[in-house]
């Protein structure tokens, strides 16, 4: 009995000993250098030094996984970082980054969760696969390689449901799509022109989505129709979603909108879909 009193009396000195030792390292790791240096911005007559940007090391951490092609993990490890170091230097690239990187997972042959293959039946269009598939023509279009509308019977072809929601903050100039409450890309805003009804915090969703050539609108199946200008109409009256056209800048030539770069309309026209909410916040 004593020996087993000796053992277990061992056994917790070890464990405490453990605990102590961890306490030790997470305390020089990290508690004590960032209270060190925030002392020296702070007391009187200390030398100035930079607090140290505890966010960097995760940016660098996704930058090395995206040289080895680990494009998931490196954007999971941005979106870390953007969750609990906002106030990192290194926030709006990550911010940029992973952007980008959601955007490339999204549209290549990469597996992801809910992206799946159809098979085309015979008489289906691209139209009708994109509203069961609850995703656009312009995403299967590119998710696919192909520069028409043509598709075949038997051919086998990447959908994915966008259920994504937009916020434009004209403070910020931005517009952000988020998956949910997950960020999933952010664009800049380039102008705005909005009529005075327009005013406040606005919910409303897509309605409309027209492609246009020259003064013509066009659907999916025109010859021209990757080409096409684009804009996206929603509930609210005067609140579009339009690309950016030189040739409207001038003094009572622009229309109503919030205007963004060409190509992220491109992108813009194809991940959002009639239904998708929008929300315009000052």
């Amino acid at each position: 009995m004593a020996r087993l009193k000796f053992l277990l009396a061992f056994f917790a000195l070890l464990i405490c000993a453990a605990g102590v030792a961890g306490a030790y390292y997470y305390w020089t790791k990290y508690a004590q250098p960032e209270i060190s240096v925030t002392r020296q911005i702070t007391g009187d007559g200390a030398v100035k030094r930079e607090k140290p940007d505890l966010g960097k090391r995760h940016y660098d951490a996704a930058v090395a996984l995206l040289t080895e092609g680990e494009l998931v993990s490196a954007r999971d490890r941005l979106l870390y970082l953007m969750q609990y170091y906002p106030e990192s230097k290194t926030f709006a690239d990550a911010k940029r980054v992973a952007g980008e990187v959601n955007l490339d997972l999204l549209i290549s042959p990469i597996p992801q969760p809910e992206k799946t293959q159809h098979v085309v039946r015979r008489g289906e269009a691209l139209i009708t696969i994109a509203r069961r598939s609850d995703t656009t023509i312009d995403y299967i279009m590119r998710a696919n390689g192909k520069t028409t509308a043509l598709i075949y019977p038997d051919e086998e072809l990447i959908v994915y449901p966008l259920n994504y929601r937009v916020e434009i903050s004209l403070e910020a100039g931005t517009l952000t799509v988020y998956d949910g409450k997950n960020f999933f890309k952010e664009y800049g805003i380039v102008n705005v022109n909005l009529p005075p009804e327009v005013a406040g915090t606005v919910v409303t969703t897509i309605s409309e989505k027209v492609a246009w050539d020259v003064d013509r609108p066009v659907n999916f199946t025109d010859a021209n129709y990757l080409k096409c200008s684009k804009w996206i109409r929603t509930g609210k009256i005067g609140l579009f979603i339009r690309e950016y056209s030189p040739e409207r800048t001038g003094a009572g030539a622009a229309p109503f909108g919030v205007v963004v770069e060409k190509s992220d309309m491109e992108e813009l026209f194809t991940i959002l879909r009639v239904g998708t909410e929008v929300k315009l916040v000052n």
